[in-house]
């Protein structure tokens, strides 16, 4: 029995459908827009680069033989004035992305670093309370890269390549000589924040 259908019909619906150009730019566009929604694209560039140089500051003072008793406060000081530097430039890169800092993806950045730094306050107190001063600076670098990494997932990917080095540098530091304690703490607080926030100034702006 000869075909129901026209042979041109078929033809035409064996055929594949081609897209032009403006179509696939289109497409391209709304798949992009969607992955910018489920990434934290509001990490500041000039508030890495301030707490590079706050860390760095504190890294100088450290060597100062006189002040040596007091390398806790100073990175304790240091700690808190970089974390107050990077809100600033944070609210306002947020701001003027017109983000909310508290909505979607954004909480899911900040509540995937917070365990890692809750978990390294109470282990220095832990190390400093057994005497194991030597310990503190590799678990800070080493649990502040574990944050940074993990919550680089939600965020632009050298935020999670920055948090892999920190891990590495801290894992360094727990088999490298106390000698070694301040120089690599510059190198990673200050360093790779640093570097971070030159990476981010300059590919995703802020």
């Amino acid at each position: 029995m000869a075909s129901a259908f026209p042979h041109s019909v078929t033809s035409r619906s064996s055929a594949p459908v081609s897209i032009d150009a403006g179509a696939l730019e289109h497409l391209r566009y709304i798949r992009d827009t969607i992955e910018a929604a489920h990434r934290f694209t509001s990490v500041p560039g000039k508030g890495c680069i301030a707490m590079g140089i706050t860390a760095l500051v504190a890294a100088a003072l450290d060597t100062v033989p006189a002040l040596a008793p007091y390398w806790l406060p100073i990175w304790l000081t240091a700690a808190m004035t970089a974390v107050g530097l990077a809100s600033y430039f944070l609210v306002k890169k947020a701001r003027a992305q017109g983000l909310r800092l508290w909505g979607g993806v954004a909480r899911r950045f900040f509540l995937t670093l917070l365990p890692a730094l809750v978990a390294g306050g109470v282990l220095t107190i832990a190390l400093l309370d057994a005497d194991a001063r030597e310990l503190v600076s590799g678990a800070w670098l080493l649990l502040y890269g574990a944050g940074l990494s993990a919550s680089g997932v939600f965020s632009i990917k050298p935020v999670m390549f920055a948090g892999f080095a920190f891990m590495a540098l801290g894992t360094l530091a727990l088999a490298l000589p106390p000698s070694w304690t301040t120089a690599l703490l510059a190198v990673g607080f200050g360093g790779i924040h640093l570097v971070l926030g030159v990476t981010i100034l300059r590919r995703h702006g802020g």
